[in-house]
């Protein structure tokens, strides 16, 4: 019985993994696909209409939205239509923390430049945990000695943000998209050996 539950949980580690990718996948590709397919459908007609037209649109309107905002004009017209996302009471509740998350994601949005790794002691216990310094000044509190830094939890079941002091962190070499796939993995995955 032992050997089975060893098999079944060996099983379970490769399959689970595997499942759950190809579940959000799909789960993505049929909410682009209703969304934008049936809108097509309407437009062209169900007899011009072929599946998978709404999962190309998608994909062609992000990559148009990415152009209009690098281009000169159009980028002002989104920094304007963003300030005023910003401002708006119910609104910049959601909006906000969503725009910073997405500055997290590595080749994403402005400001990643003061993006760096650095270990952050926790005082008391003797250890270390690894941390994003997301704002080196703090004018909010008008404190020169302190920066921010986000500290990933395992499986991304949030973060912490901590003040802490300038000369308590300890800099580390490594990417900022590398270190968040590790904290995200809780460190599990090995790098490849040569």
């Amino acid at each position: 019985m032992k050997y089975l539950n060893q098999l079944f949980f060996k099983g379970l580690i490769v399959i689970l993994p595997i499942t759950l990718t190809f579940y959000l996948l799909f789960h993505m590709s049929v909410q682009m696909e209703t969304f934008f397919g049936d809108l097509l459908a309407k437009i062209v007609g169900k007899e011009l209409y072929v599946p998978g037209l709404g999962i190309i649109t998608t994909i062609a309107i992000v990559i148009l939205v990415g152009f209009l905002v690098n281009n000169y004009f159009t980028g002002r017209f989104f920094h304007w239509f963003n300030s005023f996302l910003e401002r708006v009471p119910l609104i910049k509740i959601i909006y906000n923390p969503l725009k910073d998350l997405m500055a997290l994601i590595p080749g994403g949005s402005k400001g990643k430049e003061n993006q760096r790794v650095v270990l952050v002691p926790l005082p008391g216990l003797g250890v270390k945990t690894l941390g994003l310094v997301t704002r080196e000044e703090l004018e909010e509190i008008n404190n020169q000695e302190l920066i921010t830094v986000y500290i990933p939890l395992s499986y991304m079941l949030g973060g912490l943000t901590v003040l802490v002091p300038k000369d308590s962190v300890e800099k580390v070499d490594m990417p900022v998209d590398q270190a968040l796939k590790l904290a995200v993995t809780a460190w599990i995955k090995a790098p490849p050996k040569n």
